[in-house]
């Protein structure tokens, strides 16, 4: 039986239906089972990473686990890794986050550090997966885009190789179902580096419109940043990491491919099955 959490998110769903497409049973985490609309063939359990409680009867049977956080990722983790060495799950592959190759300090790397570091002492041998920016993240656009014909991003011209939630549930899949990938990480990117202002310029070509681009001053991420967290010193040292160059997921990495045995989805891909979320007078919906 392998364990999905976060199984109603993008990543963790397209897992479970490639999973089930390979014959796999599978087993779902929802704090909301009765509105996770899953396939049929699913079995549900209600609980959360961040409900100890609720985790022995998800981890029961187990033999591997895709663990996919959200919220306070390091308490979620060290639940998550306790459950799996009680009930003696024999592999983890962690959604993790590129940010933990990031040399400045910043919260969220460290978050998933500690993550990381929960997994390694479950006893389970372990995959991280370290996905850069989502193409999905771009669907934050929608309403300035559907009312105004505009984009405005928190970084304009830093570049990065943005990878699909497709590319990175197929990598998930692969690191559970198939050997040699125990004990080692993988930078997960797109095939291109692009800027946010490249992503505009593509997602407008796309819906056939000019879009207006605008960068928020550093300033104005910081006050977000803090209003969200309450505090701004880590809000400082966050957008700090957030725009400074040459970050890991800068270049295109070969891990999906080594993963999948096929090359990543461009963004320009993910911008045509998700036009319609961008379409003036269309209701918001869920990127694919």
């Amino acid at each position: 039986m392998i364990l999905v959490t976060g199984a109603t998110g993008k990543v963790g769903r397209e897992a479970i239906r490639q999973l089930l497409g390979l014959g796999h049973g599978v087993r779902a985490l929802s704090r909301r089972p009765e509105d996770a609309e899953l396939p049929g063939g699913v079995d549900m359990v209600g609980g959360s990473p961040a409900d100890p409680a609720s985790l022995d009867e998800a981890f029961t049977g187990v033999s591997v686990a895709l663990v996919v956080l959200a919220g306070d990722v390091a308490r979620e983790a060290a639940n998550i890794a306790e459950a799996a060495r009680r009930a003696g799950t024999d592999r983890i592959v962690l959604l993790s986050s590129a940010s933990v190759l990031h040399p400045l300090p910043h919260g969220i790397a460290d978050e998933h550090r500690a993550a990381e570091e929960a997994v390694r002492r479950s006893g389970a041998s372990w995959t991280f997966l370290r996905p850069g920016p989502f193409h999905a993240n771009t669907s934050w656009w929608t309403r300035t885009v559907r009312e105004r014909g505009a984009v405005r991003c928190w970084i304009g011209n830093n570049p990065g190789a943005p990878v699909d939630e497709y590319d990175i549930a197929s990598a998930a899949v692969a690191a559970l179902t198939r050997d040699g990938h125990e004990g080692r990480s993988y930078l997960l990117t797109g095939p291109e580096t692009l800027t946010s202002r490249e992503q505009a310029r593509i997602l407008g070509d796309v819906l056939g419109r000019e879009l207006d681009f605008s960068v928020a001053p550093a300033e104005e991420v910081v006050e977000v940043f803090a209003g969200i967290t309450g505090d701004r010193a880590a809000a400082v040292t966050n957008v700090a990491a957030l725009h400074s160059p040459g970050v890991p997921w800068s270049r295109p990495t070969t891990a999906v491919r080594d993963l999948t045995g096929r090359e990543p989805r461009p963004y320009r891909r993910w911008a045509v099955e998700n036009a319609v979320l961008f379409a003036p007078d269309r209701p918001e919906g869920r990127a694919v």
